[in-house]
């Protein structure tokens, strides 16, 4: 007989300690509902119900119990990019039998609703979201698991820190395939056409290379704003996205062999990509302050002030003269960056360095320069051996306050640049009238600064705080 629960109403307790707030989802196999735990001061929790498609009390019996093994090697996943598996939930619904995976609920948005409400993503984000990533599926790996369907949908960016999270591992799917081969009964592929390899959708077999053609194939689908089935040509079996997007050459030769149609010439693990791209691309300044805006003041024989570049690109130019700046000013954001070699670094004469540093300034928008410096120490000693001749026009007591949050933030452990940018997103929607505009140190800007910093604090006081509780 087949098995299905009835769908819960708004408020519905289950088990006297789980109150519903509403539907999130339905698969196949179920609903997904957004609920409170009642006996954890109210706290957030996602239930995951499993109500397969059986035809006999005896098939749902194996059922639940390789739900119950699946879900099992699940909880012992201990990661913070991965929810939490909390429980597994027994209870009856109408005098109906009905089980729940109880999982930790993660707050923030999915990529793909970033996606349709803010448009295609920057090749700086969704590399960072690549490289984000990598621990996550190497710990996966580790544990001999495969995600099996990594798409836009199934992650989502953490409002506490915008850090990437992992979630829906498909651990129903897995257990309902197990209950069709024992059966004889067709199997349902796990993955999302379009996103998953061939192997994959047609023999359900799936390696730690097919998760990272996954991965690729969401990175297009953040670069381009187009489904997978508008860049790929299933006659060829080829993708066909490289006039779609600007990579630069290393990053398009990493994209093209995670997303080979044969598995044997992808990357077999994550190892091998890191390895790839810590050796192919360019050095890790360009990730860690891509986003990190600053307004380029230039000399007054310069028609072509008060244009907002990003810092990366401005450090890409050190080896040109300042005339050379100033002629291409206008094309910094089409211009493919790179960092400077040691070697070519000392290759500019002491004039030059001069004209370079006293030509142009950089004066922070929204980020002390205090951040700009601390991450061009990292990178590269000898990119700022002269920067401190740069005069800042913000006064003691506000440079003081942007070096208290950064050093908070340093303290915390978190990534500056997202955030910066979380503290970014908060005041543009205070203040959305500004969006895109450059927080400068005039004056005129002082009150919106001074929110910029308000903003800041708070946020940090608020992860203090949970660190404390933890």
């Amino acid at each position: 007989m087949t098995r299905s629960s009835a769908l819960l109403r708004d408020g519905t307790i289950l088990s006297d300690r789980y109150r519903i707030i509403k539907q999130i989802g339905r698969g196949g196999f179920g609903r997904t509902y957004l609920a409170e735990d009642t006996q954890r001061y109210r706290e957030l929790c996602v239930l995951k119900e499993f109500a397969p498609q059986v035809e006999s009390d005896r098939d749902l019996e194996k059922a639940e119990e390789l739900f119950e093994r699946e879900a099992g090697i699940l909880y012992k996943l201990r990661h913070d990019r991965i929810p939490r598996f909390e429980a597994l939930l027994r209870t009856r619904i109408e005098d109906k039998k009905a089980l729940f995976l109880v999982q930790e609920y993660i707050e923030g948005k999915t990529y793909w609703e970033i996606l349709k409400q803010q448009g295609k993503l920057s090749a700086a984000e969704v590399t960072e979201l690549i490289i984000e990533l990598l621990p996550v599926l190497e710990y996966i790996h580790s544990q001999n698991l495969i995600h099996r369907d990594i798409s836009p949908d199934n992650l989502i960016r953490r409002d506490v820190d915008g850090k990437p999270v992992l979630i829906d591992f498909g651990c129903v799917k897995i257990a309902a395939n197990a209950v069709s081969r024992s059966t004889g009964r067709s199997i349902t592929l796990i993955g999302k056409k379009g996103y998953s390899p061939e192997e994959q959708m047609r023999s359900g077999q799936a390696f730690p290379c097919s998760d990272l053609y996954s991965l690729a194939a969401t990175a297009l689908v953040l670069l381009t704003r187009k489904q997978p089935h508008e860049l790929y040509d299933p006659q060829k079996g080829k993708w066909h996205w490289d006039k779609e997007i600007e990579l630069n050459s290393s990053w398009q030769k990493i994209l093209t062999k995670m997303l080979a149609y044969n598995p044997r010439d992808r990357y077999q693990s994550v190892t091998k990509l890191r390895n790839c791209i810590e050796t192919q691309t360019e050095t890790p300044l360009d990730l860690l302050i891509s986003q990190i805006r600053t307004l380029v003041v230039a000399p007054k024989n310069i028609s072509t002030a008060n244009i907002t570049v990003p810092l990366s690109q401005v450090v890409s130019q050190v080896r040109y003269s300042v005339s050379q700046i100033a002629s291409n000013a206008t094309n910094f954001s089409r211009q493919a960056t790179r960092i400077p070699s040691r070697s070519e670094l000392r290759q500019i004469k002491a004039w030059q360095w001069g004209l370079i540093v006293s030509g142009v300034v950089l004066i922070p928008g929204l980020v002390s320069f205090a951040v700009i410096k601390d991450k061009l120490i990292q990178a590269d000693a000898s990119l700022i051996s002269d920067s401190n001749s740069s005069n800042l026009a913000l006064d003691k007591r506000e440079q003081k306050r942007q070096q208290e949050i950064y050093q908070r933030v340093l303290a915390l452990e978190l990534e500056p640049g997202v955030f910066f940018k979380n503290v970014d997103n908060e005041f543009h929607r205070q203040y959305p009238e500004l969006r895109g505009i450059q927080l400068s140190d005039r004056s005129e800007h002082k009150r919106y600064r001074s929110v910029w910093y308000d903003i800041a604090v708070n946020l940090l006081e608020r992860r203090e705080s949970e660190r404390d509780i933890q």
